[in-house]
């Protein structure tokens, strides 16, 4: 049997050649229910263990760095590159941890390992599943305490999920094969997670078998905070969860997770919320009197809500029905590439996320910063006869054409299109900003003849390209075998305004013959301004290069691929 219930002090037998990677950022508290955890329903020891954090400003890591001394502990730098290491340093086998994930019966690392060695068509062995996740396939094969199951037939959440950072015993061969096939720069645990999607796990994942714990999982995910922005994962905000309450919990008032109680609770499924939360000591906002006023709280908040979700529901008919295409004026993708086609004018594009930082919402690539958000929006209203700006033609102008899941986006975003009515300038004609992302955008069009255009724009020109570090670095195709010739100033590829001035320096030795194209994400759009204002030709490219790759590679256009597309490189 995998599955065994022995108490802490039984569990001594030597772990086989087993490391466990644990990945946190901010949170100290769970971090340490994850550890003690791990360390009391298993046999592995605090030696087996790497920690990769992810410092963040306030939060306090060194009360759990001495409480599990032994573990090695390590600063995220480069997620990429410390991951990497991590994995070089592991063992034959490796497990891979969150710190929101708290264990909740005793399972053998061993015997997982054994049966991977045994089963070569098995790539991972769950810790997190078992009968009491429900649904769960029907065609399995049991034995000894093991369910096995074929992942890609078998049609249920979590069980056709071969691959996952949560608790899955994975052979470090294959894991290393899956880093070194990675075509993209993996940024963080998010970015790690997410490089297996649907349309890649088939072709990437030669072993089409998973097993588990038969009787039940052995884990929980607690999703009460979240911590990346790279990918939006919902969570239960019920509670005083956010980071900062939490670290006063666990290091000023000496809480920790009531890893027992959370035990005794039972499961049917792997993520859980709020009332699984439990603190060893009660304290408000946590207790159960407290989590019932919260959920009466967003009771009524869902009511407060109710107006404007019927606005946005009358928003969307009136965006449907094109009765907003008289409130601006923008030229169509086509009527764009035939206006700038020639390259003797200027643009700057402005897209989601540079709307939204507008708003004060914070985006993957750069923190909300006031003199950026004012730069910004002078730049949207500025007319000059030989700049063009850009917003999303189809954002006001409904188009059938579009992708599934831009379609889905357009008729999700009534507050952009509200802000961009009230920012924008009426007497202006603004290109479409999507000329640098149509393969993204349309389902359906003459692609060739776009690129083709556009790769004629830089026919014999001499560029220099203004860009993040290391955001061409896997991009192959980049129609830079036209140009005369190319030259690179480099900026941070993340928070990239916190050297606007720097860049700004650099950029201004540039002889004024070059052309000069930015892909800087939200602060090429005041860079290129003052550049412009300075006498320099700008190009604000943005996802141009990446595009044109994803549509000479053919690369589908699924939800996960057009997400993946608009992730920071």
């Amino acid at each position: 049997m995998l599955m065994m219930d022995l108490p802490r002090g039984r569990i001594g037998e030597k772990v086989k050649n087993i490391s466990v990677i644990v990945f946190s950022k901010g949170r100290p508290m769970q971090l340490h229910a994850y550890l003690e955890s791990l360390l009391k329903y298993s046999e592995i020891k605090q030696s087996d263990i790497q920690v990769l954090y992810c410092p963040t400003e306030g939060i306090r890591y060194e009360k759990v760095m001495n409480t599990f001394a032994e573990v090695k502990w390590y600063t995220e730098q480069k997620f990429e590159e410390d991951l990497k290491r991590a994995v070089k340093a592991a063992g034959e086998y490796i497990m891979f941890g969150c710190d929101d994930v708290v264990f909740t019966h005793s399972f053998s690392l061993n015997k997982a390992a054994d049966y991977l060695e045994k089963n070569d068509d098995v790539f991972g062995f769950s810790m997190r599943l078992g009968n009491n996740i429900e649904p769960h396939p029907v065609n399995v094969k049991c034995h000894d305490g093991v369910m096995e199951w074929n992942w890609q037939e078998a049609g249920m959440l979590h069980f056709d999920y071969p691959w996952e950072l949560d608790c899955t015993l994975y052979r470090k061969s294959d894991v290393e094969k899956l880093i070194a096939e990675e075509e993209k720069t993996i940024k963080n645990p998010n970015y790690f997670e997410a490089m297996i999607n649907d349309d890649n796990r088939d072709s990437r994942i030669t072993r089409k078998h998973m097993a588990c714990n038969q009787a039940t999982g052995c884990a929980v995910v607690i999703t009460v905070n979240r911590v990346q922005d790279s990918y939006q994962n919902g969570f239960d905000d019920s509670m005083l969860t956010d980071i900062v309450s939490l670290d006063k919990q666990y290091n000023d008032e000496d809480n920790t997770l009531d890893i027992e109680k959370i035990s005794a609770k039972g499961n049917n499924k792997v993520h859980v919320e709020s009332e699984y939360f439990i603190l060893r000591k009660e304290s408000k906002g946590y207790d159960l009197a407290s989590l019932r006023k919260k959920k009466l709280k967003n009771i009524r908040r869902k009511l407060v809500r109710f107006p404007k979700k019927t606005y946005n529901y009358i928003e969307r008919r009136i965006y449907r029905n094109g009765l907003m295409e008289n409130r601006l004026k923008i030229l169509s993708t086509k009527d764009t590439l035939d206006a700038i086609k020639n390259g003797e004018k200027s643009f700057i594009r402005f897209g989601n996320s540079d709307i939204e930082l507008m708003q004060g919402k914070p985006t993957p690539a750069q923190q909300c910063d006031d003199s950026l958000v004012m730069k910004m929006k002078e730049v949207l209203s500025a007319r000059y006869e030989d700049l063009m700006i850009g917003i999303p033609y189809y954002y006001v102008y409904p188009q059938k054409n579009l992708t599934p899941y831009i379609n889905v986006h357009a008729l999700s975003i009534a507050d952009q299109r509200r802000f961009l009515f009230k920012n924008c300038n009426r007497n202006m004609t603004y290109m479409d900003s999507c000329i640098t992302q149509a393969y993204q955008i349309y389902e359906e069009y003459d692609f060739r003849e776009h690129f083709d255009a556009l790769k004629e724009m830089f026919k014999g020109r001499d560029i220099t390209v203004i860009c993040g570090e290391g955001v061409l670095d896997r991009i192959e195709n980049k129609m830079f075998e036209v140009c005369n010739s190319i030259e690179y100033i480099f900026a941070p590829s993340m928070e990239a305004y916190s050297e606007f001035d720097n860049t700004l320096e650099k950029a201004c030795k540039t002889d004024k013959n070059r052309t000069v194209c930015l892909i800087l994400g939200s602060t090429a759009k005041p860079l290129a301004f003052e550049l412009y204002k300075k006498g320099y030709k700008v190009w604000d490219i943005g996802h141009m290069f990446k595009d044109y790759d994803y549509w000479c590679k053919k690369k589908a256009r699924t939800e996960a691929e057009i997400m993946q597309f608009y992730m920071p490189d």
